[in-house]
């Protein structure tokens, strides 16, 4: 869907009236479906693991997904109908549509049980300041619930006012609260955990439990205030909102630097590889503490940061503007593809490449090498995807035909990305191969 709506607007096709559900659809569909379900299956494993607490029982695993998969696929195709039916078909498509909400919001209540089984049994070796992710746990499964409720109300206004799409600032606002309260905590919490182990970073020594209280604390009023900017006639405390955005992304910029993916200390990292000695696998690769069996995962992952970074600049550099009344032009909607596709995106398929074949047994990718192909592509299509969105108007309408040459990458950004997942199933398909469940703490291990 996301492809489909890149190309129409990116080559000029007529925009037909169910544009703007294709958007919100294809948004649900990436939150809930790309990063909501990745999401899921790693915290079942690395959160248990990480708590030394019993994984949740696999039927309760298989039972999540049947109802995640089946309000995602009711949401696709009711929806997608939805701008073309009228009367009696109306009706049933709508209703299918609240129904798809439902089976969400219930995966996600069953899920929640887990983080909270999670949170309320967690070792106290984890409760050390330079080790505790509590509150991000429980930001993510405040803004896992808020967004599935959400869902589910707007949905079934839409379909009682006979509407084909939410209003368009609520359903964003809803998307940013997810974005800041489930997807950056859950990565900068299993980032804090597994990145400097992975990436041969120096260890975490500062205080993560402070570092996640202000955060929250930001966050939650920066909401507070824009809910109320969004749900009142009256605008109310519109700079300290402004100030407030930037506050929190400089919160998120103070947590990079301090991670220091970008700037890793490749003296420290060289001196420990030389430490290491090497086995029957073959020589330990400089700088990273495995023997090339993930390819370059770390360019995803770094990549990732990356775009978050830039991401950040722009949305302090547009909030500095709107406090002094300065027209920057540059667009929210770029911004936030720029986290979603840039750093989500590139996350989940760095750190699925370098954990899932140790989750699955098979300990090693089938083609290494090809990873580098990964890198490419999808760097390439959300550049293409992001520069139309962020670079002002007034840039692009300066200099002779860039503005066309924008748009059509815009247009082409969509199947750029879907030749990136399919190189990214290629490599995952030989280590998504059914093996035997083993619980943590199993003796018994999967056969290499």
């Amino acid at each position: 869907m996301g492809t489909h709506v890149a190309f129409t607007i990116g080559f000029d096709f007529p925009l037909e009236k169910g544009f703007l559900a294709y958007i919100q659809t294809h948004g649900y569909l990436q939150l809930m479906g790309w990063v909501g379900l990745f999401i899921m299956g790693m915290s079942f494993v690395i959160l248990s693991r990480i708590a030394h607490f019993s994984p949740i029982r696999e039927f309760y695993i298989k039972f999540i997904y049947i109802l995640m998969v089946s309000g995602l696929m009711i949401r696709f195709i009711a929806h997608s109908l939805l701008p073309y039916l009228t009367g009696v078909w109306y009706l049933i498509m709508g209703i299918s549509i609240i129904i798809s909400s439902i089976l969400v919001l219930l995966a996600i209540i069953i899920y929640i049980l887990f983080l909270l089984s999670i949170v309320f049994h967690i070792s106290p070796t984890i409760g050390t300041p330079n080790r505790d992710i509590r509150y991000f746990l429980i930001m993510n499964i405040f803004g896992w619930f808020v967004y599935g409720l959400a869902s589910v109300v707007l949905l079934s206004v839409m379909v009682n006012n006979s509407q084909i799409f939410i209003s368009r600032s609520i359903n964003l606002f809803f998307v940013d609260f997810f974005i800041h309260f489930t997807i950056f905590p859950i990565c900068i919490a299993i980032g804090l955990r597994a990145i400097p182990l992975f990436l041969r970073l120096d260890k975490v020594n500062w205080n993560v439990k402070r570092f996640s209280i202000i955060y929250l604390i930001i966050i939650a009023i920066y909401f507070i205030l824009k809910a109320l900017n969004l749900f009142s006639d009256d605008i109310i405390l519109i700079n300290e909102t402004y100030l407030l955005a930037i506050i929190k992304d400089i919160i998120i910029v103070w947590f990079i630097l301090k991670l220091n993916i970008l700037f890793r200390d490749y003296k420290l990292s060289n001196r420990i590889s030389k430490n290491t000695v090497s086995s029957q696998k073959g020589k330990v690769r400089d700088f990273f503490p495995d023997y090339g069996e993930f390819g370059h995962f770390e360019w995803l992952i770094q990549s990732a940061f990356v775009w978050l970074s830039i991401g950040l600049f722009l949305d302090i550099l547009l909030h500095v503007g709107l406090i002094q009344k300065i027209q920057i032009d540059i667009g929210v909607d770029g911004i936030r593809h720029i986290w979603f596709s840039g750093f989500t995106s590139l996350l989940i398929m760095g750190m699925a490449i370098r954990m899932i074949p140790g989750m699955t047994g098979t300990r090693k990718l089938k083609h290494p090498s090809r990873v580098i192909w990964l890198v490419g592509i999808v760097n390439l299509s959300v550049l293409c995807r992001t520069i139309y969105l962020v670079i002002p108007e007034s840039i692009l309408l300066s200099i002779p035909s860039i503005g066309i040459i924008a748009l059509r990458l815009f247009g082409l950004s969509g199947i750029l990305f879907m030749f990136g997942l399919l190189i990214f199933y290629y490599l995952m398909d030989s280590i998504l191969k059914p093996y035997p469940y083993y619980p943590y703490g199993s003796t018994t291990t999967a056969k290499n």
